[in-house]
Parts: structure tokens; C-alpha cells; sequence
């Protein structure tokens, strides 16, 4: 029902639209390519929930390349959202949050985001644009979207109002291309009906369901699964990790401090991951249904399916409860399945991608250039390209970064802290490294995920232990992938710095190496080893080290606060070109010195997690 329209509307895009019905190659300069972009919301992949869904399995899986280090650059649903559909880093465009100052529907619109976005860029090339579901946090009556609504749509029934998560009775708004500045009210008439249902009829460019993320508003619980799918996987258990509900103690800060989850906790946890896996039965449903439609009109051949998810999701790691927002690979590396013309099938691929390069994909098959101030770049599709970016150690690395506050509740430990981070992911050729510099105390994190993929075993020579103990590093742990790891530490806080800055062409966020040598002579972390460059890192880490000066709960960003920045002209010591915001007397603005007493605001956070983020 609530997805009629725009299924209906597809009958029209099949009819009419420019796309080429004759392409095999994959996306060739010039042509247009369909393109279904199925985007679910805090959808694990580190919990292996693709396994629960058969028809994604065989029909994108075994027929598509899956990539397997896809990660989402922000843990949280706006802002990760917003560079999937813009192609930039939060750090550019300054969507950190999912409401207030620093977040939302109205941050979007401050932004100028919602006309320099995908399908502004599609619908100005002649493609014929539909949506369906959730799109961004906080369109709402309260924050103006029923007097302005998402543009670039030729049609689309949105998600919105203050019940966008509940999965029985959604309110929607319809929309097409002759009312984005006058727009529908809110239909809040869709007694009985279930949000994610699929329906017999054709689909448009993006499908987005709130599955399977927790419900929120009148009725607050884990995922409802539709009925039919009720109590269909008694046996889906949360996968067997070192890091569920560990025996020891793990990550730093508050996570450090985390108690041992009792039994009653660790059922309440299992009991969310089987609603999880029944709710996205029907999302599976929605694979087949689009694949049976495009095949039926003869243009299955002919248009890409991509499939993936705003952001992770952990249940139990490092005994937090159910939630996103930290720089664990549960909330960031998330799913990425891509199938259609020239794509490889059956393959899986180890390459480094990121939600900044979905955009710049579309893109390119759209037969469109890149844009100047992507942060992304397009992913490789083909044989050909895949194997030559997997052969090829300068494409190695993800930024991911973090602003705000996590809330705690599920614990002894209760309130919302600062959660500010930065962190970085490189995996070249015999190395897989996660390193994060958090604002809290300036703690750190450093993993060698070849030897430790559930980020257990800090090697930071700054990392906690118990009283008595040593840790990792001071234990004997004084290398990684055979590199010494202080030495190793001063090159991949330097790529951190220039990656927690980059922006578009100005500063290539996928030439870090580039950055830091100018010449051309060094292309990943292995030739930056190199002791001919010692004191190059020793200088940049002493007077450029990745820092903070100010941490703040709120989604703020103010660079002053961020410490040394990367320029076209290299470091500096931060604060440049940002206008900060400094009115001590706005109630969204808190901060504290960055190894300073954090506070407990009381929030109110679900009986199995933390506070959402919705």
C-alpha cells in the first residue's frame, strides 16, 4: 500500500527512460545504466545477518560481488546518509548528528544539501528519480517539511513525522517533482499496514526501509518483524565472537570500565538479534520482488542492484548492549553487494570501500563525471578493476570519524558521554590495521585486525590494564605486521591527520601517501617505513600529533578544538577558515577540557541498549 505509488511510477521509468538496454560491459563512459539502490538502516555484517536472507543471498550474493571491508565513515544514521548521497565526509558536510544544531532535517537545509545532492545530479541528466522509506532524520512538521521536502525526487512517499520508526502505521509524505516547495501533508492514514512491506508492483531508484532498526516513538521495543515472519528463526543466534560479552576487558575509556553482562542481559540480547533476522525477512522479499520486476521487463540485464546499510550495529561486543557509534568494525564495516552489468558474480573482494564512493559510483553508471568536491571515488565493478585494485597497496585506507556523545544504560555505568573520534583503516598487502585517536583523555586504540578481527587486544603503548597487569605493548606486543610499532605509530597518525582533513580535489582523500610526499616516491604504509623518512614522522609527531583540545556531547564541530589540520601547503596547527561557535548561553552547547570529568545527563536509554541516535 504504501509503496504503490512508486512502484506503479516504475512502469513509467521502464517505458521512458534513457537507459541503455543493450549494455554489457559495465558502466562504459556515456551510457545510462538503471541503477536500484536498496539501503537498509543499522544493518550488521559483522553479526553475519546476510545469512538469515536466502533470496540476498542467491540472487545478490551468488550473482554480484560482495565487498567485505565497506565501511560507513560516521556510525550513525544521518550522517551517514548524508555522505551517501553527497559523496562527502561530515567533516565537509557538517551533518554530525541526527538533530539539533548539528544534525537533522534542518541542518541539511542550513547546509545547502538539498540541492547538491544524487538525485539533483541524476534528474539533470535526464534520469527519472524514485524513493521510498526512510531518507534523513527529522523531516517532520515540526521542522518544516510539509512547507519544504526533499527535491530531486520525480516521486517518492518519504518516511516522516515523529513515528518514521514505527513499523506498523508509518506516517508518509507523498511527493513528486511539482511540489518539493509545496509539498503533501504528512499521511498518517496507514491503519494496519506494515513499513517495510514489499508489493507486486515495480519499484523505483531507492528503496529504504527502516529495517532493522530499533522501533521508536509511541511504541518503543527492539525490531518488529511483519507477522507472517513472527517467530520464524528461534534458532538465529548472535555469532559466536571473542568479543560478545567478554571475559576481560576491552576498548578505553567508558567501554574499559563496562561490566561482565549477567544472563538475563545476554537473553534480552539474543532476543533482539532474533527480531533483527526476522524483520529482514521481508526486506529479503523486497530483493526478490525488485529482481522479478526488472526481469519480467526485460531489464534485469541492463541495471545495477546495490545493497547495503546506513551503518552497523553491535549486541554485547565489548559489553555494551544494543547501539552503533563506536569505532569498532560491528558499527562501521557494514554490507555492500553490487550486481548487474560486467559485475563479477560469486565474488567476494577485500578491497577498502566507504558510503563517500556510493555517490561517485552511481554516477559513473550513469555515464556522468566525477564531481570535483567528492571525498569518494567510484568502486571498481569489474574483473579487471577489481584485480587491479586489489593488486595495488595505494588503496589501502577508510577514513571513519565521530562527534558527540554515546549513551550508556544497559550497564552499571549510566548517562551519555563524549564519544568523539578519529580513526582510520588500512589493510594492505600483510597488514590490517584499525587505529583511533579518541577526544576523551586523548585515549587510543590500535588493532591488528589480521591477528585480532574483533579488536580485543589493544597494542597502543598507551593502552589500559588492570591494576598490576601490564598491557599488550608492555607485555612484549611491540610490533605489528613485523613493523615496530612507535615507529609505525608516527606514519599512521600522520595519514590520520591528513584524512580527518581532506576535502574533495583541494585535499584528495584518497591519496593520504600523496599528501605527505609530494615527490611520489611513497604509496602506502610499507614504503612510508622506510628509515630514509625517520625524522620526517619524528617531526610531524611531535609538533603535529592527532589530538584535542575540547571534547563536547553535542554533534558540534569546531576545529579549533580538533587539533593540527592538513592543508594544500601541509600541517597547521588547526582553526582554519571556521567561523566557531562560542555562545556560551546556547543550551545545545556543552564542552569540557578533553582529560576532563565527563558528566551524566540521565538519559533515558532502551531496556537492551544504549540510547539509538534515531
Amino acid at each position: 500500500m504504501i509503496f504503490q505509488p512508486i512502484f506503479t511510477g516504475l512502469l513509467i521509468l521502464l517505458s521512458t527512460t534513457t537507459a541503455a538496454k543493450n549494455a554489457t560491459s559495465g558502466a562504459a563512459a556515456g551510457k545510462k545504466h538503471n541503477v536500484v539502490f536498496i539501503l537498509t538502516d543499522d544493518q550488521d555484517q559483522r553479526m553475519k545477518s546476510l545469512e538469515h536472507m536466502p533470496k540476498v543471498q542467491k540472487l545478490l550474493i551468488d550473482e554480484g560481488t560482495w565487498y567485505q571491508r565497506h565501511y560507513a565513515p560516521t556510525a550513525l544514521c544521518c550522517p551517514a546518509r548524508v555522505s551517501i548521497w553527497t559523496g562527502l565526509h561530515a567533516h565537509n558536510h557538517q551533518v554530525t548528528s541526527v538533530s539539533g544544531k548539528w544534525g537533522g532535517w534542518l541542518k541539511i537545509l542550513q547546509q545547502g544539501l538539498n540541492s547538491k545532492y544524487l538525485p539533483i545530479w541524476l534528474g539533470n541528466h535526464g534520469y527519472k528519480t524514485y524513493y521510498a522509506g526512510k531518507l534523513y532524520n527529522g523531516m517532520s512538521e515540526e521542522n518544516g517539511v510539509e512547507q519544504t521536502t526533499a527535491r530531486g525526487w520525480t516521486e517518492a512517499n518519504l518516511l516522516c513525522g515523529a513515528q518514521t520508526y514505527q513499523y506498523y502505521d508509518p506516517p508518509f509524505q507523498h511527493i513528486n517533482a511539482t511540489n518539493w516547495n509545496n509539498p503533501n501533508k504528512i499521511n498518517k492514514s496507514f491503519k494496519g499496514h506494515y513499513s517495510t512491506t514489499k508489493h507486486d508492483h515495480p519499484f523505483f531508484v531507492a528503496i529504504a526501509p527502516i529495517t532493522p532498526h530499533v522501533q521508536v516513538g509511541k511504541n518503543n521495543s527492539p525490531p518488529v518483524p511483519e507477522k507472517k515472519y513472527l517467530g520464524k528463526r528461534p534458532h538465529a543466534k548472535i555469532p559466536p565472537a571473542d568479543n560478545f560479552n567478554p571475559m576481560k576487558r576491552s576498548g578505553i575509556n567508558k567501554v574499559w570500565h563496562l561490566d561482565h553482562l549477567n544472563t538475563h542481559q545476554e537473553q534480552l540480547l539474543k532476543d533482539h538479534y532474533q527480531a533483527r533476522t526476522e524483520a529482514l525477512l521481508t526486506v529479503d522479499d523486497i530483493v526478490e520482488n525488485v529482481y522479478h520486476i526488472l526481469q519480467n521487463n526485460g531489464r534485469l540485464d541492463d541495471t545495477y542492484i546495490i545493497y547495503s546499510s546506513d551503518n552497523g550495529f553491535h549486541l554485547g561486543h565489548h559489553r555494551l548492549g544494543a547501539g552503533k557509534k563506536f569505532a569498532f568494525e560491528e558499527d562501521t564495516n557494514v554490507p555492500l553487494i553490487i550486481r548487474g552489468p560486467g559485475v563479477p558474480r560469486g565474488r567476494k573482494t577485500s578491497i577498502v570501500t566507504a558510503h563517500v564512493d556510493i555517490s561517485p559510483t552511481i554516477l559513473d553508471m550513469a555515464g556522468m563525471q566525477q564531481r570535483d568536491e567528492f571525498d569518494g571515488r567510484k568502486i571498481p565493478i569489474t574483473d579487471a578493476t577489481l584485480t587491479q585494485r586489489e593488486n595495488n597497496e595505494a588503496d589501502e585506507y577508510a577514513n571513519v570519524e565521530f562527534w558527540e556523545g554515546a549513551s550508556y544504560g544497559f550497564n552499571k555505568i549510566k548517562g551519555k558521554f563524549v564519544n568523539t573520534y578519529k580513526s582510520l583503516r588500512l589493510a594492505g598487502n600483510g597488514y590490517d590495521i584499525s587505529y583511533t585517536v579518541h577526544c576523551h583523555r586523548n585515549a587510543h586504540e590500535l588493532y591488528d585486525l589480521s591477528s585480532d578481527r574483533v579488536q580485543m587486544n589493544n597494542l597502543h603503548p598507551s593502552a589500559p590494564a588492570l591494576t598490576g597487569d601490564k598491557n599488550a605493548f608492555d607485555s612484549g606486543a611491540t610490533t605489528l605486521a613485523n613493523f615496530p610499532i612507535p615507529k609505525m605509530l608516527k606514519r599512521i597518525d600522520a595519514a590520520l591527520l591528513v584524512l580527518k582533513s581532506c576535502k574533495g580535489n583541494a585535499i584528495p582523500c584518497n591519496k593520504p601517501w600523496a599528501q605527505l610526499h609530494p615527490d611520489g616516491n611513497v604509496n602506502s604504509l610499507r614504503d612510508a617505513m622506510d628509515q630514509r623518512f625517520d625524522q620526517k614522522y619524528d617531526e610531524l609527531y611531535k609538533n603535529y600529533k592527532v589530538k584535542f583540545t575540547s571534547c563536547f556531547k553535542n554533534g558540534r564541530i569546531d576545529i579549533g578544538a580538533e587539533g593540527p589540520q592538513w592543508t594544500r601547503n601541509g600541517p597547521t596547527a588547526g582553526g582554519q577558515g571556521v567561523s566557531l561557535f562560542n555562545n556560551s548561553t546556547d543550551p545545545d552547547e556543552w564542552s569540557t577540557l578533553s582529560n576532563g570529568t565527563e558528566v551524566d545527563e540521565n538519559w533515558e536509554v532502551g531496556d537492551d541498549g544504549e540510547e539509538e541516535g534515531w
